[in-house]
């Protein structure tokens, strides 16, 4: 099983095993860092909508991209649940986004850049889609010791420092970058019992 296996096989239960990783509360944080009033925005590895739902709400139009169709197919029934007509699942990887140069005005990338093997290459790429003087916000865990989620939940990156994310960021031609160290943390318990805890940083970036 791969990544996109285990995501299509567990997107039905995926809100319920989410919420059991983290708070409801990362979803503001990450949502007051720019303002998406009007604006056409992106979801990256959206799965059922966590983020993308919310954008949706203000947001002229969201793009919300993963690479699993089941988890898109629970996105669109909850958009369509929610009355949202500005809310387009798209089916694509994040190192080879499918979307067009300098089209969006910000992207939105939660807790799914430890997922991709190559995730430089996804940084650089969220800087392909973005206009000029877009947005990105990248919120995801810091680096920790639970290895065990490399087999049980197919991590390809345990984590990221600040040094990591600033560098990739910087490469990829964006200024004015800030992370912010949350007091929000993410959770989980393999099968085996082993327990890890770990920090979650949000960062924010203008494409120069």
């Amino acid at each position: 099983m791969n990544s996109t296996q285990y995501f299509n096989n567990i997107a039905q239960k995926w809100n319920v095993i989410r919420s059991e990783y983290f708070e409801e509360r990362l979803k503001y944080k990450v949502l007051s860092k720019v303002n998406v009033k009007d604006k056409i925005v992106a979801d990256l590895g959206c799965g059922t909508g966590f983020i993308s739902i919310a954008l949706a709400n203000d947001a002229s139009l969201v793009f919300s991209i993963d690479n699993s169709v089941n988890m898109l197919k629970e996105l669109k029934n909850s958009a369509v649940k929610s009355d949202l007509k500005n809310v387009y699942p798209l089916k694509s990887s994040l190192d080879n986004i499918a979307l067009f140069d300098e089209s969006l005005d910000a992207v939105f990338i939660n807790m799914a850049l430890h997922h991709i093997r190559d995730a430089e290459k996804a940084v650089n790429e969220m800087g392909r889609i973005l206009k000029k003087g877009g947005s990105v916000i990248i919120s995801d865990v810091m680096e920790h010791n639970g290895e065990w989620a490399r087999e049980e939940m197919f991590d390809e990156w345990l984590g990221f420092s600040n040094a990591q994310i600033t560098k990739w960021l910087k490469k990829s031609n964006f200024e004015n970058i800030n992370i912010d160290n949350t007091d929000l943390v993410c959770k989980g318990y393999s099968s085996k019992g082993e327990y890890t805890q770990t920090g979650i940083f949000i960062a924010s970036a203008i494409k120069s």
